[in-house]
């Protein structure tokens, strides 16, 4: 069961979004070749475009989360000693999975709520452009408890400190 879990992670995470790109990327030239020099412009790959870009971004931003690339705002942070670092990343951390539980249900509502609506050309309903949210809503919070038991862990004393408060990426090495 895992290991479909985790093929499924990966579908949604990376071929998903490469997938999406790259549909994106053919209809954008598409759109440039017909408009530009054809002089007959499609209107279909508007369609493609914004639901490609809503997918690509969205599902991206989970695999940035997972290999934990995002951009972080730590000059103040590193600064603190481990066990207060680790007081406010954990209480941060907590604010996020807090208020992104509270959205899963009505961001899953509002997916299916605009359901009726569909996209001009292509038809598509407006659930397949807004559904990628909730997932995204759920996998954030599961790359935030790691983090949150980390922290816990170095408050407690069974740390000495989180691993991305003693990183320090420009020397790549845990800090002394």
């Amino acid at each position: 069961m895992k290991k479909i879990l985790l093929f499924l992670r990966e579908v949604m995470e990376v071929y998903i979004p490469i997938i999406a790109f790259i549909m994106l990327f053919v209809a954008f030239i598409l759109q440039v070749f017909f408009r530009y020099v054809l002089r007959s412009p499609l209107t279909w790959t508007k369609d493609i475009i914004v639901l490609g870009f809503c997918w690509a971004v969205i599902l991206g931003a989970c695999l940035t989360m997972r290999q934990k690339g995002h951009v972080m705002f730590t000059m103040l942070y590193e600064a603190y000693p481990p066990k207060v670092a680790a007081w406010a990343r954990m209480i941060g951390n907590i604010l996020i999975v807090f208020t992104f539980a509270v959205m899963i249900i009505p961001s899953f509502k509002y997916a299916f709520f605009v359901g009726f609506q569909k996209t001009a050309s292509l038809r598509i309903s407006f659930t397949w452009v807004f559904i990628p949210f909730t997932y995204f809503l759920v996998s954030i919070i599961g790359y935030t408890i790691a983090p949150i038991i980390e922290d816990w862990k170095v408050i407690t004393g069974k740390l000495e400190d989180s691993h991305d408060h003693s990183y320090d990426p420009l020397l790549g090495e845990v800090k002394k």
